[in-house]
């Protein structure tokens, strides 16, 4: 490629491969005559680009275009234009007429190459639309969850949002295509999402806030997070959901093998202790029998544990006071603490607080968290600190005790089934697994902060 100016020979072709960007030169049908060398790179071809076409004219490619003067000259934005005979296939370039015949190709990466990796990253569902609210691009939280998203049409964003809701989201993609910023919606999906976890928080934007371009040229994006945790929280529940109901199959087959010939043995050998037990028996033999019902007992409590894990039985749920369930499961556990020397410390709200929920479930729960309080203690005993609050629309319980403390490694296992540190084997691995399931049943959740050697703090947060 050769041209003449001020009576010297320029080399356009070398002149175009010193422009820091892929530039190709193409004919009216979309044929490649010229590639510089940033180009070819670009499209993974070799030489001037022979046999490479884009497809200005496809008919999806038109829906892609915006214009705009430059003084004398004419530009066309195209986005995601199909690419024949090169390594990349599609590709977003800038189009400007050279002479009658032949256009100057700006070439840059499609806007989802782009984007992708980024979006991906993103801890929340993001989509991003063009006018007509059809999704162009989903990053990799929305798209597991909308199977036909790289096939086929591109849905409407409206679908992914229920009947309630979707007036609401048409409203807030109209402001954003305008140019404004809606406010924040709560809404529910049509995702799948498991249970108590379908509302979602959304906000619209707009892609360009200057409303005066082709329509073409506008969008939306729309950002959804759960209104109640983090995508990556939700997915470690469903893993966590998964294992459960792969355990509570298991339980229920396990119960009904083992809950008959357990109560035979304990009935049998509590029967004979109380015959026996110092008159003809060796004090030995009483000491080995009671053994015995001391092993069934803890059997026929880890079926138990392994009955409700499985959710064999259904909470009844009614209003409970929260202080008269905390000052019940302290009684009960009264004996151990005492043998343990182990104190409780009450930081009481003034108020009642009420929740509704099941109020043997939730002596459940906080007894496991007072025992576990309690085992933590060293030998010459301490302090248990139970703390409760009133939160906006919530309530908190705080169960913290100065005991040994936990390591990073144990606390990312405690809701672990079958996990367990009590060196002394007492423990099946099983009372925080029905803590956290219990507290989620009640609509609540559980955090745990622990440092080793300045003890433990087990948060509870309930729906009031």
């Amino acid at each position: 490629m050769m041209g003449t100016l001020a009576g010297s020979s320029i080399d356009f072709a070398q002149v175009l491969d010193a422009v820091p960007q892929p530039i190709a030169l193409c004919d009216a049908e979309g044929h490649v005559v010229f590639l510089n060398h940033d180009a070819r790179e670009f499209l993974g071809v070799e030489g001037d680009g022979e046999g490479v076409k884009f497809l200005l004219h496809r008919r999806d490619t038109f829906s892609h275009v915006r214009l705009e003067n430059r003084g004398p000259f004419r530009e066309y934005y195209m986005a995601n234009v199909a690419i024949v005979g090169a390594a990349i296939k599609e590709a977003s370039m800038s189009v400007s007429p050279l002479g009658q015949d032949h256009f100057r190709v700006v070439l840059e990466e499609a806007l989802g190459r782009k984007v992708s990796p980024i979006l991906d990253e993103i801890d929340a569902l993001v989509a991003i639309c063009d006018s007509h609210r059809r999704v162009q691009l989903a990053n990799a939280a929305l798209s597991r969850l909308v199977e036909d998203l790289d096939g086929g049409d591109s849905p409407d964003l409206l679908t992914f949002f229920d009947s309630e809701a979707r007036p609401k989201i048409r409203v807030a993609a109209s402001e954003a295509l305008a140019g404004g910023s809606p406010e924040e919606i709560t809404a529910g999906t049509t995702l799948g999402l498991p249970p108590g976890l379908e509302k979602v928080r959304v906000r619209i934007r707009p892609l360009q806030r200057d409303s005066t371009g082709p329509s073409g040229d506008r969008g939306v994006v729309m950002v959804a997070q759960p209104a109640r945790a983090s995508f990556s929280e939700l997915e470690r529940r469903q893993k966590r959901a998964e294992k459960l109901m792969s355990l509570g199959e298991l339980a229920t087959g396990v119960a009904h093998e083992l809950k008959n010939p357990l109560t035979s043995i304990l009935n049998y050998a509590q029967y004979l202790s109380r015959k026996y037990n110092g008159q003809f028996m060796d004090p030995q033999d009483g000491d080995r029998l009671q053994r015995i019902i001391d092993g069934v007992e803890r059997i026929d409590r880890f079926v138990r544990d392994l009955l409700k894990l499985a959710g064999a039985e259904g909470l009844a749920l009614e209003e409970v006071e929260l202080h008269e369930a905390l000052n019940g499961a302290a009684t009960l556990c009264r004996q151990v603490l005492r043998d343990r020397e182990v104190s409780v410390a009450w930081e009481l709200a003034a108020e009642d607080l009420r929740v509704v929920g099941n109020e043997g479930a939730l002596h459940q729960v906080f007894m496991n968290l007072f025992l576990n309080a309690a085992r933590a203690m060293p030998a010459e005993g301490g302090t248990i600190t139970v703390a409760t609050r009133r939160g906006e629309s919530k309530v908190v319980v705080e169960v913290v005790d100065d005991g040994r403390g936990m390591t990073e490694d144990v606390l990312e296992r405690i809701f672990e089934p079958f996990y367990s540190t009590r060196s002394e084997g007492g423990g099946a691995g099983l009372g925080l697994v029905l803590v956290r399931r219990i507290v989620e049943q009640h609509g609540g959740q559980i955090e745990v902060e622990s440092v080793p050697g300045n003890g433990s703090t087990f948060r509870i947060t309930l729906p009031a």
